[in-house]
């Protein structure tokens, strides 16, 4: 519950319907008819009242007419909070009474400690009384908001967010006073995968919806219609198609999404990019919303809106595999290509580099002056293009530029833990692995950490057939990720003949052999490019990460202490570079796989599965846990080399870049991860409340106190009598996600007035539907506190 439980303060807004852009809302949560306003949660203040009302003394036996006596004076109900009693304009949340502050409409608007409670909102929302009060009455509110025309007029007031409780301590749900940890480990179980979503599909000529380079995950536009383009809305995967075989040329920039269960296009752009050079996404021009980045077919670098529309493109230029940063950490972003750093919100070229670059490259500081430098395979160059660094090391490239560039790679990770960064190269043309490090105090600026190491053990070239390049050459991409649970970050990379692994730690140890640094190798096919790339993602969170590469046949997901195989499917490429990619697309709260495939070559028996079950796949499929036990991740992978703190989740790009190898918990490279706890659940709890203004209703306030999004659909029970014996009143449905400290109000008309003379409670998450999806890290506060069902008399 970290970072969540406000009480259930205040209530919120009668319901926010579930995003229909451009129609009005509607209330659809509760058995019955007419949308309803907020209703007052348990205990806080909502109210305008004057807080004492009666000056005379009393105690728990005396009658305050409706009200709490609070020390020895009568209190109105909606400003009771613990032992105190709130001033007017104040609301209790957490037996604290606070003073909302400014308006808001997205968390992001509020101070660090404080979240936007849209409950306290005036367009849409019901004041009402907040949870953590005395006797948990509270106000009625008003009408419930709606989204129109893509933009929901939804606002709320910043509230501080609540303590975490002392290590150990569980929150008393009669009395919440602090937040504990909410998080829920999945079980150690036979690893499964499946398909959930997959779009293309065309296997025979013209292979129209081909795919043969890395696709990206990127936010692109407003799906839950509160007029912003944020981490909450449903990703976008970005790709290039060809067809007829031809992916050296012009291709189709597409944009899909997860809607309703199924992927759609969201809009596709042709005849403008090269289809198998790669792309790069986020905001570049300071404006809301993202762009995405790709290489022009006509040598240009081009760049695109959310939309698709084009916004700039630059002068012609080498561009193969884009990056976007804030290099001199100015405010404003670059878009780094082979040919130069650009202006991102113009495409203007604003430096070349001093020298022509040799290879790839990535962007990281390695020198820790706290600016970010761009690193090739053999050089280093700051910010503004200038040459620092020049191994000559690992500077050989054939087809420079072009989509079947065989390039040496670089990565950046700290492999030994000392806090400086190594520069991992794994050498195409010489199928090997070396590591070097800036270092100032070295002849210039640099030193071996490791010599070349053959990436292809103990499997002999002949693997590959004579005269293929995965014969005499291969390597693709790195990552870094700890793969055998040590605390130190290693290395693997796919080459021409087997997938392998060494350990990071090793690698920089001299005393340590170079074959001996290799933790293990399986054979793979992929003797065509032997240039593949591939991502790592620990899915079960036990600190080790699995390796998940395709070849030219399959989609494998090995094991990372040992290799073996967890699970594989049919997955045909004739192989670039490209590589899966692993984010949250459909905002499910669980990670998941993005994998392209293509069927031009499979005539051919080195691109053929042979299994019995299908020889070709073609275009973009979506693979997930059936079990939904896969742990969280982010809903973003925005460049082939991503590496988490080069872009914010919702696609912005960081003003001053957090150095991966030092932020804790990441220290890795095309690796994905969930900032926080990859264990993070939901938790609901729930209060209730009479509405009291027209026709008599229930409403109850369901609050998120857990660390993870509750998904829209929990089910909301209305009870008349005690807990355990009650008499169903009927029930209700949320229509939206709510975040951490988020509520919604659900409310049940029609309720017979004559109830007032009893006790009513609430339960959420009522029967425990099936939900596989999501779990709850505690399910025993999600009964309410029964309530009389009286309307309040306080004047």
């Amino acid at each position: 519950m970290r970072r969540s439980l406000l009480s259930l303060l205040l209530v919120p807004l009668a319901l926010i319907p579930a995003c229909e852009c451009g129609s009005e809302g509607t209330n659809p949560s509760s058995t019955g008819s007419g949308a309803a306003g907020g209703a007052g949660g348990a205990g806080g203040g909502g109210s305008t009242s004057t807080g004492l009302f009666d000056a005379g003394a009393c105690n728990s036996d005396t009658a305050c007419d409706g009200g709490v006596c609070v020390n020895g004076a009568c209190c109105d109900a909606d400003l009771a909070c613990g032992d105190a009693c709130c001033s007017d304009g104040q609301l209790c949340s957490f037996q604290q009474c606070q003073t909302p502050g400014a308006e808001c409409t997205d968390s992001s608007e509020c101070p660090d400690d404080h979240y936007c409670d849209f409950s306290l909102g005036d367009d849409g929302a019901g004041g009402a009384g907040g949870m953590g009060g005395s006797n948990g009455t509270g106000g009625a509110g008003g009408m419930g908001g709606a989204c129109t025309g893509g933009v929901a007029t939804l606002t709320g007031r910043c509230l501080p967010r609540p303590p975490l409780c002392p290590n150990g301590q569980d929150p008393d749900p009669d009395n919440l006073t602090c937040v504990a940890a909410c998080q829920v480990v999945p079980a150690n179980t036979t690893f499964e995968a499946t398909l959930k979503y997959a779009w293309g599909g065309q296997t025979t000529a013209p292979f129209a919806t081909d795919v043969m380079m890395s696709p990206i995950v990127i936010q692109l536009d407003d799906d839950d219609c509160d007029g912003k383009i944020t981490e909450r809305d449903i990703p976008e995967i970005v790709f290039s198609t060809f067809a007829n075989g031809a992916y050296t040329g012009a291709g189709v920039l597409h944009a899909i999404s997860v809607v309703e269960g199924v992927l759609v296009e969201k809009w596709a752009t042709p005849g403008i990019v090269n289809a198998t050079k790669h792309i790069a996404a986020g905001n570049i021009d300071g404006l809301p919303g993202n762009e995405v980045v790709a290489c022009g077919s006509d040598g240009t670098a081009r760049a695109f809106r959310g939309d698709g529309t084009p916004l700039w493109t630059s002068a012609a230029m080498p561009c193969f595999m884009p990056s976007i940063a804030d290099l001199d950490a100015d405010g404003t972003v670059e878009v780094i290509v082979e040919g130069g750093i650009l202006d991102g919100a113009t495409g203007a070229l604003e430096a070349s580099f001093s020298a022509p670059l040799a290879t790839s490259f990535v962007v990281s500081d390695i020198d820790l002056d706290g600016q970010l430098d761009v690193v090739t395979a053999s050089q280093a160059f700051h910010a503004d293009g200038t040459l620092f660094i020049d191994t000559a090391v690992s500077n050989q490239s054939f087809f420079y530029g072009t989509s079947d560039w065989k390039s040496p790679w670089p990565a950046v990770g700290d492999l030994d833990g000392d806090g400086t960064p190594e520069v991992v190269v794994v050498d195409n043309p010489n199928h090997t692995l070396h590591v070097w490090q800036a270092d100032a105090g070295a002849p210039g600026g640099f030193r071996i950490v490791r010599d070349p190491v053959d990436i292809n053990g103990p499997i002999p070239p002949s693997a590959c057939a004579a005269g293929s390049w995965g014969n005499t050459h291969g390597g693709g991409p790195p990552t870094i990720a700890d793969f055998n649970g040590d605390g130190f970050p290693d290395v693997a990379m796919a080459g021409g003949v087997g997938y392998v692994v060494f350990d990071g730690r090793e690698l920089t140890d001299p005393a340590v052999l170079g074959p001996d640094t290799l933790i293990w190798i399986k054979p793979t096919v992929d003797c065509s490019s032997a240039s593949t790339g591939s991502t790592v993602f620990d899915f079960n969170g036990d600190g080790r990460a699995e390796v998940v590469y395709s070849d030219q046949q399959r989609m494998r997901i090995y094991d990372g202490p040992t290799g073996d195989v967890l699970f594989q499917t049919c997955n045909t490429t004739a192989t670039l570079i490209e590589n899966p990619v692993i984010a949250d697309v459909d905002n499910d709260g669980h990670a998941d796989i993005v994998v392209i495939s293509n069927a031009y070559g499979s005539n051919s028996a080195g691109i053929q599965c042979n299994d019995g079950v299908a020889n070709g796949q073609s275009g973009v499929r979506v693979f997930g846990d059936p079990a939904g036990a896969w742990v969280r991740t982010r809903r973003v992978w925005n460049e082939h080399a991503y590496h988490i703190t080069n872009v914010a989740e919702d696609g912005s790009i960081p003003q001053l870049e957090a150095q991966n190898y030092l932020t804790p918990g990441l220290n890795n490279f095309r690796q994905n991860k969930q900032p926080g706890s990859e264990f993070a659940a939901p938790d609901a709890v729930v209060s209730i409340a009479p509405q009291c203004t027209g026709a008599y209703a229930l409403a109850a306030t369901v609050r998120n106190i857990g660390e993870a999004p509750l998904p829209a659909g929990v089910t909301v029970g209305f009870y008349a009598g005690a807990p355990g014996s009650g008499t169903p009143l009927g029930s209700g449905v949320t229509t939206r996600a709510l975040y951490p400290a988020e509520a919604e109000v659900v409310v049940l008309p029609g309720v017979d007035p004559a109830i007032q003379s009893g006790t009513v409670y609430a339960i959420v998450d009522d029967g425990s539907p099936p939900h596989p999806l999501w779990t709850e890290c505690r399910t025993d506060n999600n009964t309410s506190a029964a309530i009389s069902g009286r309307c309040s008399t306080v004047e």
